[in-house]
Parts: C-alpha cells; structure tokens; sequence
C-alpha cells in the first residue's frame, strides 16, 4: 500500500505551477524596492532581476548601463547617464511599496496594475504605474512599465521608450 501511495504523489509533486503575471510584479517590485535600486542596474543587480524580465528589456537595461559606464570614463567629473532615480516608477525617488490592484488581458498580454506609494514625502504620495507582462520560454516576465504619475516632474511615457531614445542619442562630444 505505501508503495502506491508513493507513485500517486510522484506525478503531483513534479507538477510546478507557473507563477502569474500578478505574481512576478509583486516579485520584481520586492526586489527593487527592498534593494533600493536605482539608475541603471548594476551588473549584479540586473542578474538579481533578470528572471523577471523579458530578454528585450534586460537588454535594453544592460545598455543603459554600458553608457553610464561609458560616460563615467570619458568624463569622471560629470554625472553619467542613468545614473540615479528608479527607472521602475513614475516618481524619481522610487516607492516604498508597491502593491497589485489589477491584472488585466491586453492581447496575449497581461497589463498589470501597480499603486506605488512613497512615504517619504507628508502625505505620502501615490500613484499607478502599469507593468505590461508578456510570455517568453512559457513563463510571464515584464516587458514594459507604462508610467501613471501625475505630478509635472513625474516619469512620462514607457520605460522601454525611455530607454530606447535615451540609447538611440549619441553621446555627447
């Protein structure tokens, strides 16, 4: 008898469940913000995050961190780009927490909702961000994080674009 037992809970046990897209934000974000990540990831850092990114956005952050070390060279007086602030939030500072209030199909893309808040200011400030999840080797990862802060200074538009024209610039002479 136990025997069998052993062999019904085989298959069970080999079965995994694939994380969902809420799942790899909340993931991403206790990462980042447990770090305090900010700029472009360092090498290590990038690595600590890369599970949860798809391939494009990995490489589009492992550019952005080629040209600050570039421009840190070329010019060790001056501030490099992508040198601080979150590139995961609308808010320069970063958030202190992040939490997941909706998930929703876009496509074959999942579009997951984030409030960010930063208690560092009196009040708090809030804010949703989208994270744009899509499926790459049959597992979510971010491709995009699309920036919801009101405020004038606040991150506009897209990561990816904000990363794409910043390396499409050429560096400055």
């Amino acid at each position: 008898m136990r025997a069998r037992q052993l062999l019904l809970l085989i298959p069970l046990g080999a079965c995994q469940t694939r994380p969902s897209a809420t799942n790899v934000v909340e993931q991403f974000y206790a990462t980042t913000i447990g770090a305090q990540m900010t700029g472009a990831p360092t090498p290590e850092q990038l690595a600590t995050i890369a599970p949860y990114l798809s391939d494009t956005l990995r490489a589009l952050l492992a550019g952005a961190r080629r040209q600050h070390d570039a421009d840190a060279a070329r010019s060790p007086d001056e501030k490099p780009a992508f040198a601080d602030g979150d590139l995961f939030s609308s808010l320069f500072e970063g958030p202190n927490a992040a939490e997941v209030v909706a998930d929703s199909a876009r496509g074959a893309r999942r579009v997951v909702s984030v409030r960010m808040t930063y208690r560092g200011a009196d009040p708090p400030t809030t804010w949703i961000d989208r994270v744009v999840v899509t499926t790459e080797r049959d597992r979510p990862v971010i491709d995009d994080i699309e920036y919801g802060g009101q405020w004038g200074f606040a991150s506009k538009g897209t990561l990816r674009k904000s990363l794409e024209a910043a390396l499409a610039s050429p560096p400055p002479t």
